[in-house]
């Protein structure tokens, strides 16, 4: 999307004319598989404001977005009706286009559409659109060896629980729900093992060979409010990983305790924070989930490192009035 901008009011916060040729892509199966008839309705209720509309499916996999990446960078708005997952796929093409996002909750947790107060409700998205009003945000990259090129996330990477969770889940074909992640969770939890990790940060060395639950974040979103790492946010040009030491199965139940309560988990974490972050694993293969999904269907290789980067350039998000820039100018420290 080329376009001048109105004005730039600070580094984070900018108007653009307000999008007329609009893009909508839904996930046929994120949300009980309703997804189309919510993007039809939306095209719908856009068209007849004058707005010209084109819908299209998601793609599996983020090499499939090359195909449309000329309808992407055509367009002035992008509307995805999908979840994390289905944002992420997008996140380099978004960035090379500079084409402005707007998320329509349609996934299990939707951590992008919830931080930025976004609904399905269509007059929501008609205000922001006549608005303009974008957020721009950096997300993370991630890549090593055995890694094609540099594959972005936009909320978190982690080893745990959570990351044998989705991999239990694995290659499931059709929408999920809270009692499939409950479920896959609790056999998880049966046979749950802790990788073996040392880490640096900006070519300093904080994690020696140690056991425990390590998570890389790009923003402090995480389900039901847990906010594993408070600290993360995607305005800042930086990545936060947060270790537990010799992290039990009891926290794992503390932390299911404050999801029911929708609290932060507040468990004992160590923090660290930089630019640049190495990972390198020992003793044996291990999943990754980013995101939310398992990270390329496979395992982690033994003394393998993965690295964490941050974008060097931010992506547009356009906001919807429910959004309060004050508070969201003072959470980021401007």
């Amino acid at each position: 999307m080329n376009d001048s901008l109105v004005f730039q009011s600070t580094r984070l916060i900018i108007k653009i004319p307000s999008p007329e040729k609009i893009l909508i892509i839904y996930n046929p199966i994120s949300s009980a598989g309703n997804t189309e008839l919510l993007a039809r309705k939306l095209e719908a209720v856009l068209a007849s404001h004058g707005k010209n509309v084109e819908v299209s499916p998601s793609e599996k996999k983020m090499k499939g977005y090359t195909r449309i990446e000329d309808k992407i960078a055509a367009s002035e708005l992008v509307v995805v009706v999908g979840g994390d997952g289905t944002i992420r796929k997008l996140l380099d093409l978004l960035n090379k286009t500079a084409t402005p996002v707007y998320a329509i909750p349609g996934g299990n947790e939707s951590l992008f559409a919830r931080s930025y107060a976004m609904s399905a409700d269509a007059d929501d998205l008609l205000q922001a659109i006549a608005a303009g009003i974008c957020v721009q945000q950096f997300y993370g990259l991630i890549s090593g060896k055995g890694i094609r090129g540099e594959k972005p996330f936009f909320h978190m990477a982690s080893m745990g629980l959570d990351s044998l969770t989705v991999k239990n889940i694995g290659k499931r074909k059709g929408p999920l729900n809270d009692s499939i992640y409950l479920w896959h969770g609790l056999k998880a939890l049966c046979a749950l093992h802790h990788p073996t990790i040392s880490v640096s940060v900006d070519g300093q060395q904080v994690i020696d060979h140690r056991s425990g639950y390590i998570i890389v974040a790009n923003t402090s979103a995480y389900a039901k409010n847990l906010r594993l790492v408070p600290s993360a946010n995607p305005s800042k040009s930086e990545l936060v990983a947060g270790f537990l030491p010799g992290a039990q199965p009891q926290h794992e139940l503390i932390k299911a305790m404050r999801i029911l309560q929708r609290k932060p988990a507040n468990l004992p974490m160590h923090y660290f924070s930089g630019k640049h972050i190495a990972c390198t694993l020992h003793d044996k293969a291990y999943p990754l989930q980013v995101d939310g999904d398992y990270f390329r269907n496979r395992d982690i290789e033994a003394e393998s490192t993965v690295e964490f980067s941050v974008s060097q350039q931010p992506i547009r998000i356009l906001i919807p009035p429910a959004l309060n820039i004050n508070a969201l100018q003072n959470a980021n420290n401007l």
